[in-house]
């Protein structure tokens, strides 16, 4: 199943773009979420080895269903739609902000209930990555990946907002096709009569 592999890894935004790439159209079998093992290893992954404990069987179509909503958010076609189904996964999943101690004694500020509570607790905290890279960053900047066929969402932060690709592989899938097709059309041989009059 694809990972985020970048400093991203174990936020709240990289927990949410990995579940919804765990819907891969490249795949003959697209759903990587196969079982309660995908599941805890798409969460250990990350950090949130508790919350991976604590899952079930019973909760994989719980994560699945999650999955499609995140997914919703990408597919939402306008900035306000977006915000609006974003709003409304804080709402159900969000708690009132609580200081806690984050590592090297200072303190965070935590909106998501503790990750000992499963579910919920992975919901709130991808819904809150979601919604702070919305803020940072714009709607703009939530993409698909266009090589065709992958869907696999992503958040552009690069700095001069030219993202097209999920991934490398799907970057260098598209320059690889593109040479291929050149190659063919240098190597084409020309009509007879072309270029001339008549």
């Amino acid at each position: 199943m694809p990972l985020t592999r970048d400093e991203t890894r174990g936020s709240g935004l990289a927990v949410a773009i990995d579940l919804i790439n765990t819907w891969d159209e490249l795949e003959p079998e697209p759903d990587l979420l196969e079982g309660l093992e995908d599941v805890r290893t798409w969460l250990d992954w990350h950090g949130l080895s508790a919350a991976a404990k604590r899952m079930r069987e019973a909760d994989v179509d719980r994560i699945r269903a999650l999955r499609a909503r995140f997914d919703q958010v990408f597919e939402a076609g306008a900035e306000d739609a977006a915000a609006s189904r974003l709003n409304e996964l804080a709402r159900e999943y969000g708690t009132p902000p609580v200081l806690e101690r984050a590592g090297g004694g200072g303190w965070r500020l935590r909106s998501w209930p503790d990750e000992s509570e499963g579910v919920p607790a992975v919901a709130a905290y991808a819904t809150a990555g979601l919604l702070s890279a919305f803020q940072e960053l714009g709607w703009a900047r939530f993409g698909r990946c266009a090589a065709d066929p992958c869907r696999c969402a992503f958040v552009d932060r690069s700095r001069n907002r030219s993202r097209r690709y999920c991934c490398t592989l799907c970057a260098d899938r598209v320059a690889q096709a593109q040479y291929r097709a050149r190659r063919r059309e240098a190597s084409r041989p020309e009509r007879a009569g072309a270029g001339r009059g008549g």
